[in-house]
Protein backbone atom coordinates (compact mmCIF):
# COMPACT_ATOMS: atom_id res chain seq x y z
CA UNK A 1 0.00 0.00 0.00
CA UNK A 2 1.39 3.31 -0.72
CA UNK A 3 2.74 5.48 1.98
CA UNK A 4 0.41 8.58 1.57
CA UNK A 5 -2.85 7.54 0.42
CA UNK A 6 -5.81 9.99 -1.14
CA UNK A 7 -9.28 9.54 0.86
CA UNK A 8 -12.20 11.23 0.00
CA UNK A 9 -14.99 11.53 2.33
CA UNK A 10 -18.23 12.51 1.00
CA UNK A 11 -20.69 13.64 4.32
CA UNK A 12 -22.37 16.45 4.71
CA UNK A 13 -21.66 16.85 8.56
CA UNK A 14 -18.33 18.62 9.11
CA UNK A 15 -18.08 17.35 12.30
CA UNK A 16 -18.15 13.23 10.99
CA UNK A 17 -15.96 14.77 8.37
CA UNK A 18 -13.14 15.89 10.93
CA UNK A 19 -14.30 12.78 13.10
CA UNK A 20 -12.75 10.41 10.08
CA UNK A 21 -9.47 12.46 10.00
CA UNK A 22 -8.51 12.68 13.63
CA UNK A 23 -9.32 8.46 13.51
CA UNK A 24 -7.01 7.83 10.67
CA UNK A 25 -4.54 10.18 12.10
CA UNK A 26 -4.75 8.33 15.51
CA UNK A 27 -3.80 4.88 13.75
CA UNK A 28 -0.84 6.25 11.94
CA UNK A 29 -2.79 6.21 8.37
CA UNK A 30 -0.58 8.86 6.44
CA UNK A 31 -3.39 10.24 4.16
CA UNK A 32 -4.59 13.47 2.43
CA UNK A 33 -8.12 13.83 3.21
CA UNK A 34 -10.35 15.30 0.28
CA UNK A 35 -14.00 16.38 1.46
CA UNK A 36 -17.47 16.68 -0.21
CA UNK A 37 -20.52 17.78 1.35
CA UNK A 38 -22.45 16.16 -1.03
CA UNK A 39 -22.89 13.83 -3.73
CA UNK A 40 -22.42 16.26 -6.54
CA UNK A 41 -19.14 17.56 -5.39
CA UNK A 42 -17.58 14.35 -4.57
CA UNK A 43 -18.12 13.35 -8.37
CA UNK A 44 -16.47 16.34 -9.03
CA UNK A 45 -13.65 15.80 -6.79
CA UNK A 46 -13.64 11.92 -8.28
CA UNK A 47 -12.97 13.11 -11.82
CA UNK A 48 -10.12 15.54 -11.01
CA UNK A 49 -8.17 13.90 -8.32
CA UNK A 50 -6.58 10.45 -8.36
CA UNK A 51 -8.57 8.76 -4.70
CA UNK A 52 -7.30 5.31 -2.92
CA UNK A 53 -10.44 4.99 -1.30
CA UNK A 54 -14.07 6.92 -0.87
CA UNK A 55 -16.04 6.71 2.32
CA UNK A 56 -19.56 7.88 2.20
CA UNK A 57 -22.45 9.01 4.46
CA UNK A 58 -25.35 7.05 3.71
CA UNK A 59 -27.34 9.95 3.58
CA UNK A 60 -26.44 13.04 1.91
CA UNK A 61 -28.01 16.13 0.75
CA UNK A 62 -28.69 15.43 -3.00
CA UNK A 63 -29.09 11.22 -2.95
CA UNK A 64 -28.63 8.25 -0.42
CA UNK A 65 -26.17 5.62 0.10
CA UNK A 66 -27.44 3.84 -2.74
CA UNK A 67 -28.21 6.00 -4.98
CA UNK A 68 -24.65 7.78 -4.26
CA UNK A 69 -23.19 4.29 -5.14
CA UNK A 70 -25.12 4.13 -8.86
CA UNK A 71 -24.10 7.31 -9.28
CA UNK A 72 -20.19 6.87 -8.18
CA UNK A 73 -20.01 3.65 -10.41
CA UNK A 74 -20.79 5.60 -13.58
CA UNK A 75 -17.19 7.63 -13.06
CA UNK A 76 -15.72 5.12 -11.09
CA UNK A 77 -13.61 4.09 -13.89
CA UNK A 78 -10.87 2.74 -11.66
CA UNK A 79 -12.63 0.34 -9.26
CA UNK A 80 -11.51 2.68 -6.37
CA UNK A 81 -13.19 1.01 -3.50
CA UNK A 82 -16.34 2.49 -1.45
CA UNK A 83 -16.81 2.68 2.24
CA UNK A 84 -20.44 3.19 3.43
CA UNK A 85 -20.61 4.91 6.49
CA UNK A 86 -23.95 5.17 8.38
CA UNK A 87 -25.76 5.22 11.22
CA UNK A 88 -28.31 3.11 10.55
CA UNK A 89 -29.08 -0.11 8.53
CA UNK A 90 -29.62 -3.64 8.68
CA UNK A 91 -28.60 -6.92 6.70
CA UNK A 92 -30.90 -6.38 4.70
CA UNK A 93 -29.08 -2.73 3.92
CA UNK A 94 -25.94 -4.31 4.28
CA UNK A 95 -26.70 -6.88 1.68
CA UNK A 96 -28.19 -4.15 -1.03
CA UNK A 97 -25.06 -1.62 -0.73
CA UNK A 98 -22.47 -3.88 -1.63
CA UNK A 99 -24.64 -5.53 -4.42
CA UNK A 100 -24.48 -1.91 -5.35
CA UNK A 101 -20.20 -1.83 -5.40
CA UNK A 102 -19.71 -1.17 -1.89
CA UNK A 103 -16.25 -2.51 -0.53
CA UNK A 104 -17.68 -2.04 3.18
CA UNK A 105 -20.00 -1.02 5.64
CA UNK A 106 -19.55 0.26 8.51
CA UNK A 107 -21.34 2.00 11.12
CA UNK A 108 -20.94 5.57 12.72
CA UNK A 109 -21.96 4.61 16.17
CA UNK A 110 -19.09 3.53 18.34
CA UNK A 111 -16.54 3.73 15.01
CA UNK A 112 -13.04 3.00 15.83
CA UNK A 113 -9.93 4.09 14.03
CA UNK A 114 -8.48 0.65 14.40
CA UNK A 115 -11.81 -1.19 12.54
CA UNK A 116 -11.91 2.27 10.07
CA UNK A 117 -8.05 1.51 9.01
CA UNK A 118 -8.30 -2.01 8.42
CA UNK A 119 -11.45 -1.41 6.16
CA UNK A 120 -9.43 0.65 4.29
CA UNK A 121 -6.15 -1.70 4.07
CA UNK A 122 -8.57 -4.42 3.58
CA UNK A 123 -10.30 -2.40 0.65
CA UNK A 124 -7.41 -1.46 -0.83
CA UNK A 125 -5.85 -4.54 -1.00
CA UNK A 126 -8.58 -6.34 -2.88
CA UNK A 127 -8.46 -3.63 -5.24
CA UNK A 128 -4.77 -4.25 -6.05
CA UNK A 129 -5.42 -7.96 -6.19
CA UNK A 130 -8.01 -7.88 -8.67
CA UNK A 131 -6.16 -5.42 -10.81
CA UNK A 132 -2.97 -8.42 -10.25
CA UNK A 133 -5.48 -11.06 -11.35
CA UNK A 134 -6.47 -9.11 -14.42
CA UNK A 135 -3.09 -8.13 -15.44
CA UNK A 136 -2.87 -11.98 -14.96
CA UNK A 137 -5.52 -13.25 -17.34
CA UNK A 138 -4.47 -10.67 -19.82
CA UNK A 139 -1.10 -11.90 -19.59
CA UNK A 140 -2.61 -15.58 -19.65
CA UNK A 141 -4.28 -14.99 -23.11
CA UNK A 142 -1.67 -12.82 -24.38
CA UNK A 143 0.47 -16.01 -23.98
CA UNK A 144 -2.02 -18.27 -25.56
CA UNK A 145 -1.98 -15.84 -28.40
CA UNK A 146 1.90 -16.28 -28.71
CA UNK A 147 1.41 -20.35 -28.65
CA UNK A 148 -1.37 -20.18 -31.48
CA UNK A 149 0.75 -17.76 -33.44
CA UNK A 150 3.97 -20.04 -33.53
CA UNK A 151 2.14 -23.62 -34.08
CA UNK A 152 0.83 -21.60 -37.00
CA UNK A 153 4.18 -19.99 -38.29
CA UNK A 154 6.59 -23.16 -37.33
CA UNK A 155 7.92 -24.89 -40.08
CA UNK A 156 7.26 -28.34 -38.67
CA UNK A 157 3.82 -29.52 -39.05
CA UNK A 158 1.54 -30.10 -36.35
CA UNK A 159 -1.70 -31.76 -36.54
CA UNK A 160 -4.71 -33.50 -34.15
CA UNK A 161 -7.01 -36.64 -34.93
CA UNK A 162 -9.59 -37.27 -33.39
CA UNK A 163 -10.82 -40.67 -31.62
CA UNK A 164 -12.11 -41.42 -35.39
CA UNK A 165 -8.33 -41.26 -37.03
CA UNK A 166 -9.68 -38.31 -38.89
CA UNK A 167 -7.94 -35.03 -38.87
CA UNK A 168 -9.34 -31.98 -36.99
CA UNK A 169 -6.50 -29.75 -37.25
CA UNK A 170 -3.52 -28.94 -39.41
CA UNK A 171 -0.96 -26.50 -39.12
CA UNK A 172 0.22 -23.92 -42.50
CA UNK A 173 3.60 -25.93 -42.54
CA UNK A 174 1.62 -28.49 -44.46
CA UNK A 175 1.64 -26.14 -47.62
CA UNK A 176 5.23 -27.04 -48.40
CA UNK A 177 3.62 -30.35 -49.30
CA UNK A 178 0.70 -28.78 -51.70
CA UNK A 179 -2.11 -29.18 -49.32
CA UNK A 180 -4.32 -26.29 -47.76
CA UNK A 181 -4.71 -27.26 -44.09
CA UNK A 182 -8.59 -26.55 -44.54
CA UNK A 183 -9.15 -28.85 -47.00
CA UNK A 184 -7.48 -32.12 -44.97
CA UNK A 185 -10.08 -31.28 -41.97
CA UNK A 186 -12.27 -34.55 -41.90
CA UNK A 187 -9.72 -36.45 -44.14
CA UNK A 188 -7.58 -39.99 -43.43
CA UNK A 189 -3.71 -38.80 -42.75
CA UNK A 190 -3.31 -41.33 -45.93
CA UNK A 191 -3.77 -38.29 -47.74
CA UNK A 192 -0.63 -36.81 -47.34
CA UNK A 193 1.30 -40.09 -45.51
CA UNK A 194 2.46 -42.65 -47.68
CA UNK A 195 1.67 -46.04 -45.65
CA UNK A 196 3.71 -48.22 -48.17
CA UNK A 197 2.48 -52.24 -47.27
CA UNK A 198 2.49 -51.71 -43.08
CA UNK A 199 -0.65 -49.70 -43.61
CA UNK A 200 -2.08 -51.04 -40.28
CA UNK A 201 0.53 -51.20 -38.16
CA UNK A 202 1.90 -47.35 -39.12
CA UNK A 203 -1.69 -45.79 -38.50
CA UNK A 204 -1.53 -47.56 -34.94
CA UNK A 205 1.51 -45.83 -34.44
CA UNK A 206 0.33 -42.34 -35.40
CA UNK A 207 -2.91 -43.16 -34.26
CA UNK A 208 -1.45 -43.81 -30.97
CA UNK A 209 -3.83 -43.64 -27.73
CA UNK A 210 -0.80 -44.44 -25.82
CA UNK A 211 1.21 -41.31 -23.33
CA UNK A 212 4.53 -40.80 -21.77
CA UNK A 213 7.33 -43.61 -22.58
CA UNK A 214 4.66 -45.60 -24.46
CA UNK A 215 3.87 -42.83 -27.09
CA UNK A 216 5.37 -42.83 -30.50
CA UNK A 217 8.79 -40.95 -31.06
CA UNK A 218 10.96 -40.55 -34.16
CA UNK A 219 8.79 -42.79 -36.23
CA UNK A 220 9.81 -42.78 -39.90
CA UNK A 221 7.31 -41.93 -42.35
CA UNK A 222 7.42 -40.32 -45.58
CA UNK A 223 5.09 -37.29 -46.75
CA UNK A 224 3.48 -37.20 -49.58
CA UNK A 225 3.46 -34.20 -52.18
CA UNK A 226 -0.01 -33.24 -53.01
CA UNK A 227 0.68 -32.69 -57.33
CA UNK A 228 3.57 -33.75 -59.26
CA UNK A 229 6.28 -31.21 -60.49
CA UNK A 230 6.12 -28.94 -63.28
CA UNK A 231 8.24 -31.32 -65.57
CA UNK A 232 5.04 -33.86 -64.67
CA UNK A 233 7.45 -36.74 -63.26
CA UNK A 234 6.37 -38.31 -59.95
CA UNK A 235 8.04 -36.22 -56.70
CA UNK A 236 9.21 -38.30 -54.54
CA UNK A 237 7.90 -38.40 -50.83
CA UNK A 238 9.98 -36.87 -48.51
CA UNK A 239 11.32 -38.88 -45.32
CA UNK A 240 10.03 -37.39 -41.96
CA UNK A 241 10.64 -37.59 -38.35
CA UNK A 242 7.20 -38.18 -35.98
CA UNK A 243 6.42 -37.96 -33.00
CA UNK A 244 2.73 -39.10 -31.45
CA UNK A 245 1.01 -39.26 -28.09
CA UNK A 246 -2.65 -39.38 -26.87
CA UNK A 247 -5.12 -37.04 -25.55
CA UNK A 248 -6.95 -37.62 -22.47
CA UNK A 249 -9.00 -36.26 -20.21
CA UNK A 250 -6.86 -37.39 -17.49
CA UNK A 251 -3.59 -37.04 -16.28
CA UNK A 252 -0.86 -39.50 -17.53
CA UNK A 253 -0.41 -41.21 -14.46
CA UNK A 254 -4.32 -42.15 -14.11
CA UNK A 255 -3.77 -42.99 -18.25
CA UNK A 256 -1.34 -45.74 -17.00
CA UNK A 257 -3.38 -46.90 -14.18
CA UNK A 258 -6.46 -48.22 -16.55
CA UNK A 259 -8.60 -47.80 -13.80
CA UNK A 260 -11.34 -45.00 -13.22
CA UNK A 261 -13.47 -43.21 -15.81
CA UNK A 262 -11.55 -41.05 -18.93
CA UNK A 263 -12.21 -40.17 -22.05
CA UNK A 264 -9.63 -40.63 -25.42
CA UNK A 265 -9.58 -37.38 -27.11
CA UNK A 266 -7.70 -38.37 -30.26
CA UNK A 267 -4.00 -37.48 -31.05
CA UNK A 268 -1.28 -35.03 -31.28
CA UNK A 269 1.51 -35.85 -34.00
CA UNK A 270 4.47 -33.54 -34.68
CA UNK A 271 6.78 -34.17 -37.62
CA UNK A 272 10.31 -32.96 -38.89
CA UNK A 273 12.17 -30.84 -36.28
CA UNK A 274 10.33 -32.53 -33.45
CA UNK A 275 12.73 -31.58 -30.73
CA UNK A 276 12.67 -27.99 -31.17
CA UNK A 277 9.07 -27.98 -31.35
CA UNK A 278 8.80 -30.07 -28.19
CA UNK A 279 10.99 -27.46 -26.38
CA UNK A 280 8.68 -24.65 -27.26
CA UNK A 281 5.74 -26.41 -26.15
CA UNK A 282 6.77 -27.40 -23.06
CA UNK A 283 8.22 -23.61 -22.30
CA UNK A 284 4.83 -22.37 -23.36
CA UNK A 285 2.66 -24.84 -21.42
CA UNK A 286 4.90 -24.32 -18.31
CA UNK A 287 4.51 -20.61 -19.01
CA UNK A 288 0.73 -21.39 -18.86
CA UNK A 289 0.34 -23.42 -15.84
CA UNK A 290 2.31 -20.78 -14.10
CA UNK A 291 -0.04 -18.32 -14.85
CA UNK A 292 -3.20 -19.68 -14.05
CA UNK A 293 -1.26 -20.82 -10.47
CA UNK A 294 -1.30 -17.58 -10.14
CA UNK A 295 -4.64 -16.39 -11.23
CA UNK A 296 -5.56 -19.01 -8.85
CA UNK A 297 -3.11 -17.93 -5.90
CA UNK A 298 -4.63 -14.00 -6.57
CA UNK A 299 -8.17 -15.09 -6.40
CA UNK A 300 -7.82 -17.05 -3.26
CA UNK A 301 -6.06 -14.26 -1.41
CA UNK A 302 -9.39 -12.09 -2.66
CA UNK A 303 -11.20 -14.24 -1.19
CA UNK A 304 -9.71 -15.45 2.16
CA UNK A 305 -8.47 -13.77 5.28
CA UNK A 306 -5.03 -13.17 5.46
CA UNK A 307 -4.57 -13.78 8.87
CA UNK A 308 -6.60 -17.08 9.83
CA UNK A 309 -6.57 -18.76 6.02
CA UNK A 310 -10.43 -18.96 6.08
CA UNK A 311 -12.68 -17.43 3.96
CA UNK A 312 -13.50 -13.51 4.77
CA UNK A 313 -16.63 -11.67 5.29
CA UNK A 314 -16.84 -11.26 1.58
CA UNK A 315 -16.85 -14.38 0.22
CA UNK A 316 -19.17 -15.23 2.94
CA UNK A 317 -21.86 -13.34 1.99
CA UNK A 318 -21.37 -14.64 -2.05
CA UNK A 319 -20.97 -18.43 -0.59
CA UNK A 320 -23.75 -17.79 1.64
CA UNK A 321 -26.48 -16.48 -0.68
CA UNK A 322 -25.92 -18.84 -2.86
CA UNK A 323 -26.23 -21.78 -0.82
CA UNK A 324 -29.47 -20.42 0.59
CA UNK A 325 -30.96 -20.43 -2.97
CA UNK A 326 -29.83 -23.68 -3.45
CA UNK A 327 -31.75 -24.82 -0.36
CA UNK A 328 -34.73 -22.98 -1.07
CA UNK A 329 -34.99 -24.97 -4.02
CA UNK A 330 -35.11 -28.32 -2.67
CA UNK A 331 -36.04 -26.67 0.89
CA UNK A 332 -33.40 -28.26 2.66
CA UNK A 333 -32.72 -27.52 6.37
CA UNK A 334 -29.65 -24.66 6.76
CA UNK A 335 -27.61 -23.85 9.87
CA UNK A 336 -25.66 -21.09 10.88
CA UNK A 337 -23.29 -20.77 14.04
CA UNK A 338 -22.02 -17.12 14.92
CA UNK A 339 -18.78 -17.73 17.37
CA UNK A 340 -17.24 -15.34 19.37
CA UNK A 341 -14.29 -15.59 21.59
CA UNK A 342 -14.48 -14.17 25.16
CA UNK A 343 -13.21 -11.24 26.58
CA UNK A 344 -11.15 -11.19 23.54
CA UNK A 345 -10.47 -7.34 24.12
CA UNK A 346 -8.86 -8.36 27.39
CA UNK A 347 -6.77 -10.70 25.75
CA UNK A 348 -4.95 -8.34 23.94
CA UNK A 349 -4.90 -5.64 26.57
CA UNK A 350 -2.79 -8.57 28.62
CA UNK A 351 -1.08 -10.03 25.93
CA UNK A 352 -0.63 -8.08 23.11
CA UNK A 353 -1.53 -7.97 19.67
CA UNK A 354 0.61 -10.39 18.40
CA UNK A 355 0.11 -13.60 20.50
CA UNK A 356 -3.70 -12.11 20.03
CA UNK A 357 -3.34 -12.35 16.54
CA UNK A 358 -1.81 -16.22 16.95
CA UNK A 359 -4.64 -16.47 19.06
CA UNK A 360 -7.09 -16.11 16.31
CA UNK A 361 -5.19 -18.17 14.03
CA UNK A 362 -5.33 -21.60 16.73
CA UNK A 363 -8.95 -20.93 16.92
CA UNK A 364 -9.55 -21.05 13.82
CA UNK A 365 -7.62 -24.08 12.76
CA UNK A 366 -9.88 -25.65 14.85
CA UNK A 367 -12.92 -24.30 13.12
CA UNK A 368 -12.17 -25.17 10.15
CA UNK A 369 -10.83 -28.91 10.88
CA UNK A 370 -14.84 -29.40 11.70
CA UNK A 371 -15.58 -28.60 8.41
CA UNK A 372 -15.87 -32.44 6.75
CA UNK A 373 -18.30 -31.55 3.75
CA UNK A 374 -17.61 -29.54 0.99
CA UNK A 375 -20.89 -27.39 1.21
CA UNK A 376 -20.09 -26.65 5.01
CA UNK A 377 -18.15 -22.75 5.46
CA UNK A 378 -16.11 -21.45 8.07
CA UNK A 379 -15.25 -17.43 7.65
CA UNK A 380 -13.77 -14.77 9.64
CA UNK A 381 -17.00 -12.59 10.35
CA UNK A 382 -15.09 -9.57 12.39
CA UNK A 383 -12.66 -8.93 14.66
CA UNK A 384 -12.92 -11.81 16.88
CA UNK A 385 -16.27 -13.45 15.32
CA UNK A 386 -16.54 -16.59 13.73
CA UNK A 387 -19.08 -17.97 11.33
CA UNK A 388 -20.38 -21.17 9.97
CA UNK A 389 -22.30 -22.22 6.57
CA UNK A 390 -24.19 -25.54 7.14
CA UNK A 391 -26.61 -26.45 4.21
CA UNK A 392 -28.70 -29.34 4.80
CA UNK A 393 -28.20 -29.38 8.67
CA UNK A 394 -30.77 -29.34 11.46
CA UNK A 395 -30.63 -28.31 15.02
CA UNK A 396 -29.30 -31.21 16.59
CA UNK A 397 -27.03 -31.46 14.47
CA UNK A 398 -25.55 -27.85 14.70
CA UNK A 399 -25.89 -27.80 17.71
CA UNK A 400 -23.66 -30.99 18.67
CA UNK A 401 -20.69 -29.77 15.97
CA UNK A 402 -21.02 -26.05 18.25
CA UNK A 403 -20.64 -28.27 21.76
CA UNK A 404 -18.20 -30.32 19.43
CA UNK A 405 -16.12 -26.70 18.78
CA UNK A 406 -16.35 -25.06 22.15
CA UNK A 407 -14.76 -28.39 23.75
CA UNK A 408 -11.76 -28.42 21.29
CA UNK A 409 -11.10 -25.03 21.85
CA UNK A 410 -10.69 -25.25 26.07
CA UNK A 411 -8.97 -28.08 24.94
CA UNK A 412 -5.94 -25.89 23.23
CA UNK A 413 -5.12 -24.44 26.79
CA UNK A 414 -4.13 -21.00 25.52
CA UNK A 415 -3.22 -19.09 28.75
CA UNK A 416 -6.22 -16.07 29.55
CA UNK A 417 -6.28 -14.82 33.03
CA UNK A 418 -8.45 -12.03 31.78
CA UNK A 419 -11.48 -15.12 31.66
CA UNK A 420 -13.56 -15.66 34.32
CA UNK A 421 -14.04 -19.39 33.71
CA UNK A 422 -10.58 -20.19 34.12
CA UNK A 423 -7.28 -19.33 32.59
CA UNK A 424 -7.46 -20.50 29.22
CA UNK A 425 -9.07 -19.00 25.75
CA UNK A 426 -13.22 -20.15 25.22
CA UNK A 427 -15.64 -19.52 22.74
CA UNK A 428 -19.58 -18.24 22.94
CA UNK A 429 -21.58 -19.79 20.45
CA UNK A 430 -24.97 -19.19 18.71
CA UNK A 431 -26.90 -21.48 16.76
CA UNK A 432 -29.98 -20.81 14.47
CA UNK A 433 -31.31 -23.44 12.28
CA UNK A 434 -34.31 -22.78 9.84
CA UNK A 435 -36.28 -24.45 6.76
CA UNK A 436 -35.12 -22.61 3.46
CA UNK A 437 -38.54 -22.18 2.08
CA UNK A 438 -39.18 -19.55 -0.77
CA UNK A 439 -39.67 -16.22 0.70
CA UNK A 440 -37.57 -16.50 3.40
CA UNK A 441 -34.24 -14.29 3.48
CA UNK A 442 -30.74 -15.70 4.67
CA UNK A 443 -30.18 -12.32 6.82
CA UNK A 444 -33.36 -13.61 9.23
CA UNK A 445 -31.26 -16.91 9.69
CA UNK A 446 -27.68 -14.94 10.52
CA UNK A 447 -30.25 -12.63 12.74
CA UNK A 448 -30.96 -15.18 14.89
CA UNK A 449 -27.79 -16.99 15.43
CA UNK A 450 -26.71 -13.37 16.34
CA UNK A 451 -29.33 -13.12 18.91
CA UNK A 452 -28.70 -16.41 20.43
CA UNK A 453 -24.92 -15.80 20.56
CA UNK A 454 -25.96 -12.25 22.45
CA UNK A 455 -27.83 -14.70 24.89
CA UNK A 456 -24.68 -17.22 25.25
CA UNK A 457 -22.76 -14.31 25.96
CA UNK A 458 -25.19 -12.62 28.76
CA UNK A 459 -25.80 -16.05 30.33
CA UNK A 460 -22.23 -15.96 31.65
CA UNK A 461 -20.38 -17.02 27.91
CA UNK A 462 -18.08 -20.37 27.39
CA UNK A 463 -21.13 -22.04 26.38
CA UNK A 464 -23.65 -22.60 23.33
CA UNK A 465 -26.83 -20.95 23.12
CA UNK A 466 -29.64 -22.53 20.18
CA UNK A 467 -32.27 -20.10 19.34
CA UNK A 468 -35.96 -20.98 20.00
Amino acid sequence: MKDCLNILVIDDDETDRMTVERLLRKEGVEAVIHEAPDCSSGIEKMKSNEMDCVLIDYRLPDANGVEVLEKLREVNRNNIPMILLTGMGGERLVAEVMKKGASDYLPKDGLSGKILAQSIRNAIQVRSFEKKVRAAENALAESEKSYRTIVETVSDIIFRLGPDQKIEFINPAIRFFGYEAIDLIGQSIDKFIDMGSANKDIIAKIATQEVGPLATCNLEVNFKFARESVLGEATKPVPVLLDAFGLWDVTDEQVFKKEGERNFLGTLCIARNIMEVKAVEKELLQTQQDLMKAVEDLKLLSTHDGLTEIANRRFFDEYSAKEWKRAQRDKQSFAVIMIDLDYFKSYNDTYGHQRGDACLKKVAGVIKGAMKRPADLAARYGGEEFVLVLPETDKDGAYKLAEQLRQEVVSLKLEHQGNIHGTGVTVSLGVATEVAEPGKLFPDLLTKADKALYEAKGAGRNRTSLFD
